[in-house]
């Protein structure tokens, strides 16, 4: 009785979770960026980095909310290591759907390469329409406006999976995250996500799921960088599919089971 109880609210908490966030992001979209432009004295450039620093603390703020209502625990091995953290592309597996929320309220200057039809999202659209890289426009585009971010000294977030892994099933890594990050000729820094199974937030789960027993416990662990000066000389080509599968080996040896 006391395990369906916890049950029922682990599932209302994570309700309330998404709830908070789509409301909060309407707010921030509809009346904290008039107010940011003008702050920013109408300047494009001094808008966003008011906008992300204030992001990041939303979101400091918003996984600080649900770990207290009892929704999820997050731990970070090497957590310093994304304190200062300029001009890098960060790489994660991708489990569930709050990974790019934690992300967020751990790397300072945070960009993000997102899913094109989150445009149409009435909760997020203001938001990823001003901050964001969207992934219905042409590649060279994307790539020239990260690279120009990075320039900027944001740290440009992407899942190479492209998209939340399926459960039970092997990583497929896609070419663009190593493709970003050889443009740029920034370096890459791995982040691996584990700790229990993200039943309830993983693709194609129910929105009445939840983990049977527990809350959703997060653990982060920071890894080395992975330098692209290797690959100066080597052509795109080639250096974008030898670089993916090193960033796919680098993660997969976090595996419990490897």
């Amino acid at each position: 009785m006391i395990q369906k109880i916890r049950y029922v609210w682990h599932v209302i908490a994570k309700l309330f979770s998404f709830a908070l966030f789509g409301s909060f992001s309407l707010l921030v979209a509809v009346f904290g960026f008039p107010i940011m432009h003008v702050f920013a004295g109408f300047s494009e450039k001094r808008f966003k980095t008011i906008a992300r620093k204030l992001n990041h603390l939303f979101f400091i703020i918003y996984i600080k909310i649900i770990s207290f209502i009892g929704c999820i625990r997050v731990s970070v091995e090497n957590k310093e290591a994304l304190a200062n953290l300029r001009s890098k592309v960060v790489i994660a597996n991708h489990p569930s759907i709050l990974d790019v929320v934690i992300l967020f309220s751990l790397v300072p200057n945070a960009d993000c390469i997102v899913k094109g039809d989150l445009v149409k999202n009435k909760f997020v659209s203001l938001i990823i329409r001003n901050l964001y890289i969207p992934n219905n426009i042409p590649f060279d585009d994307q790539l020239e406006l990260a690279k120009k971010s990075m320039e900027e000294g944001n740290n440009l977030i992407i899942f190479p999976e492209g998209t939340r892994s399926k459960p039970n099933e092997p990583w497929e890594f896609k070419k663009g995250a190593a493709r970003f990050a050889l443009y740029s000729k920034n370096d890459i820094v791995p982040v691996f996500f584990g700790g229990n199974e993200k039943i309830g937030i993983r693709k194609h789960d129910k929105i009445l799921q939840y983990h049977p027993t527990e809350r959703y416990q997060y653990n982060l662990k920071v890894l080395d960088p992975i330098s692209v000066k290797e690959f100066e000389d080597v052509p795109m080509t080639k250096s974008a599919i030898v670089l993916t599968k090193k960033m796919k080996d680098i993660l997969e040896a976090e595996l419990p089971n490897k």
